[in-house]
């Protein structure tokens, strides 16, 4: 039977599936996707930052890692979603590798963010071989985790409700990261070691190596003091009676590794009189600073993990007389229009967000001139999306999925090419249109999930086959193909452009990071929404559908 908009199935009306599910259960799996982003979001956001400006790979070189690794990746992800199909446990399908995979994704994270101390080879390789561990071990945890809330709920309404709770805690996941990363860094990354001198006379201040330099060295306002900045270290010298009076709006200067010694006017970085001050010298070791920050997270995620494995139940198995056959699932799956169609959108989706998310931190402190701003920019814009969730089964009950996805993202796109025009004291005007855009881009996410899973119901109801995991390996599969394209992509323009890490940009290359914060994600956000209306499992269609399939189910249990 063709499916088309607002089409009872074979004449019936619609009928709700009622089900009761505590808060408590809905809360527990919504945690799992907190425990997630606690590394994707480190990984979308910092990760293109900590190979060039940290690690010290050549932007071009990540792109091409992120590409190449994705070829793996595009074939362990319909696997993992074929072999959790086929897991039969005491405690289900999916749920067992919750619990079994907390611990290694971890483990994967915090080495992705380790920094050995080899050659630009051995780091290239050491990057390829931990990128790809981080992303196996994602696709191993995360394909069932998606796949748990196809078959959490046989309601349409309860899925809804479970994604919107989901995708609540998952930005608040975002949220800690984009709060506490570099705070952490920083306090994770302080060493005393006497790597730096630094001596008054009279309004200048003297700062001389000692011994050990950095790749680059930069004087920057970065965590709210005048810093010294490398891919390594920072060193950051203030006046302690004069830390709150300390001047952020400052310029950036940088000096090569081996400088000796350098001096400044100090007026130009403080508001008072430094004349007579005692300054303080320390050092902030960047890549330590992740390393550890990376532990803290790790921990969170399994805590989290396992709140989620204790606290949720799938109610919805195949049918009973399905045979186990790999050739007739990828028949069924290609065959499944919505599930391709959505598949696209993912992908899309993911990577223009990849693109404006990990060209942040070069947007702040390449153009804007001021890092601490970064998390205030990311943290403003995460609350208002998660707000904005916590209004979508409300408004997908009222205007339908599709519809809500399409404005959502038509608005969001208008708001973010307006960053184009955004100049650099436009700080005002930076924040509001984040806030737009990061409301409007609330709802799409929790809907585009919600509907993986009616994907995989109308799979059942279209073939009487049910192969919930490899359906739901489009959700991993698009988040991490979208992701490796607007890496990769991000990595090419900063290259196309002539960006250098940690180094005085030109106007070229300060234009190409401007392009991937605006006009770039919004030419994507305006694509997804187009796709989008070809899309046609609609609220009642979805609903018929499910009702169909409990009467197949219970029909069969009296058999």
């Amino acid at each position: 039977m063709e499916i088309k908009d607002n089409v009872s199935i074979d004449g019936r009306d619609s009928i709700d599936i009622q089900e009761n599910i505590s808060i408590k259960e809905k809360i527990g799996f919504g945690l799992g996707d907190t425990a997630s982003n606690l590394v994707w979001q480190v990984l979308m956001i910092f990760q293109l930052y900590f190979y060039t400006d940290i690690f010290g790979i050549p932007a071009a070189v990540v792109g091409t890692m992120f590409l190449i690794t994705k070829i793996w990746d595009s074939i362990n992800d319909p696997i993992m979603g074929i072999i959790a199909d086929r897991t039969n446990t005491k405690w289900g399908k999916f749920r067992p590798y919750i619990l079994w995979l907390a611990l290694p994704f971890a483990l994967a994270g915090v080495l992705t963010f380790t920094t050995p101390d080899l050659s630009m080879s051995g780091k290239i390789i050491y990057a390829y071989v931990t990128y790809t561990l981080m992303m196996m071990v994602y696709t191993a945890i995360n394909i069932p985790y998606s796949s748990l809330m196809g078959v959490i709920s046989a309601s349409p309404k309860q899925r809804s409700s479970f994604s919107q709770y989901r995708f609540m805690l998952a930005f608040s996941g975002g949220l800690l990261v984009q709060a506490l990363t570099l705070p952490l860094v920083n306090y994770f990354g302080t060493d005393n070691t006497n790597v730096f001198s630094a001596e008054l006379n009279q309004n200048t201040i003297e700062l001389t190596e000692g011994g050990i330099g950095s790749t680059k060295l930069v004087i920057d306002a970065d965590y709210g003091n005048d810093s010294i900045v490398s891919a390594k270290h920072t060193v950051i010298v203030y006046r302690e009676e004069l830390k709150s009076e300390i001047d952020t709006e400052t310029d950036i200067l940088f000096l090569q590794e081996g400088f000796g010694t350098y001096t400044f006017d100090a007026s130009k970085y403080f508001k008072q009189d430094i004349s007579s001050a005692k300054l303080s010298v320390y050092v902030i070791n960047e890549a330590k600073g992740f390393q550890s920050t990376m532990i803290v997270f790790g921990i969170m995620a399994v805590i989290m993990f396992l709140i989620t494995f204790y606290t949720t139940k799938e109610r919805v198995a195949p049918p009973k007389a399905q045979k186990t056959n790999i050739k007739d699932d990828f028949k069924d799956l290609i065959g499944n229009g919505p599930w391709l169609l959505l598949l696209f959108v993912g992908v899309i989706s993911l990577a223009y967000v990849a693109i404006r998310y990990g060209s942040v931190m070069y947007y702040f402190k390449y153009y804007i001139g001021d890092t601490s701003m970064a998390s205030a920019f990311l943290v403003s814009g995460t609350i208002t999306t998660i707000i904005a969730i916590s209004f979508t089964e409300k408004l997908t009950d009222k205007f339908g999925k599709k519809n809500v996805f399409i404005v959502s993202q038509m608005i969001a796109g208008t708001a973010t090419a307006l960053f184009f025009f955004v100049g650099k004291t436009d700080i005002e005007l930076l924040f509001a249109l984040n806030i737009i855009a990061s409301i409007a881009s609330g709802p799409p996410a929790p809907i585009l999930f919600a509907m993986y899973t009616d994907t995989a119901s109308y799979s059942e109801w279209k073939n009487h086959r049910r192969a919930t995991g490899l359906i739901m390996s489009a959700s991993t599969m698009a988040q991490k193909f979208g992701f490796t394209i607007g890496a990769a992509l991000a990595g090419y323009i900063l290259a196309i452009y002539g960006f250098k890490a940690n180094s005085t940009q030109t106007d070229e290359s300060v234009k190409g990071i401007i392009l991937m914060m605006s006009l770039i994600p919004a030419a994507g956000s305006f694509l997804v929404s187009i796709v989008m209306s070809f899309y046609k499992l609609d609220n009642k269609t979805m609903d018929n559908i499910e009702n169909e399939l409990k009467e197949r189910r219970e029909l069969e249990a009296t058999k």
